[in-house]
């Protein structure tokens, strides 16, 4: 195993979106680091946290491969990972929230409308789904997702510009559980 085809990438998804670090750390296991920076950060920084052999390594590895790199959101998780890496927390809050579905609110012109992240929930709701009368902003339930138009990035960098976002109002991505 040495590359990333769509099993082994959905492997990995899987496993970041759960919070599986020991599934993910197998996943990311004799593969290339670089194409998937934003997967790699979560699960190891999760990995390390919980301990697992071989995690603080790797983790080490990303974290210089995110500090050369440097795209949108790669700052904010090499923060994380460095935090991760030193035992202590990363002055953001966790929230289930994906990040696919954050990068498409951001994507979204503004004719679509303004989406909403549900600050409770982690989810991405678009502009007519929450119940009226609920506020929006200013310390209410629902975070305003400003538009930026299409990105046409690839999916590691939409990642990272919603990762930036984010961080910016003080969440970070945490796992989505049922």
């Amino acid at each position: 195993m040495t590359g990333w085809d769509e099993d082994a990438l959905a492997g990995l998804r899987a496993a970041v979106a759960r919070g599986d670090a020991r599934a993910g750390l197998a996943a990311l296991a004799g593969r290339p680091l670089g194409p998937v920076l934003q997967y790699a950060g979560d699960v190891l920084a999760a990995a390390v946290a919980e301990g697992l052999a071989g995690a603080e390594a790797a983790a080490r590895k990303c974290l210089a491969e995110l500090e050369e790199r440097g795209l949108p959101g790669d700052a904010e998780l090499a923060a994380e990972l460095a935090a991760a890496l030193d035992g202590r927390p990363s002055g953001l809050d966790a929230l289930p929230v994906d990040l696919g579905a954050v990068a498409q609110a951001l994507e979204a012109g503004p004719a679509d409308g303004l989406w909403l992240l549900d600050l409770e929930r982690g989810d991405v709701l678009p502009p007519d789904e929450p119940a009226s009368g609920e506020p929006c902003g200013g310390g209410g339930r629902y975070l305003p997702i400003p538009p930026e138009g299409p990105l046409r990035e690839p999916e590691e960098e939409r990642r990272g510009r919603a990762r930036r976002w984010l961080a910016g109002q003080g969440h970070r991505p945490g796992p989505r559980v049922l």
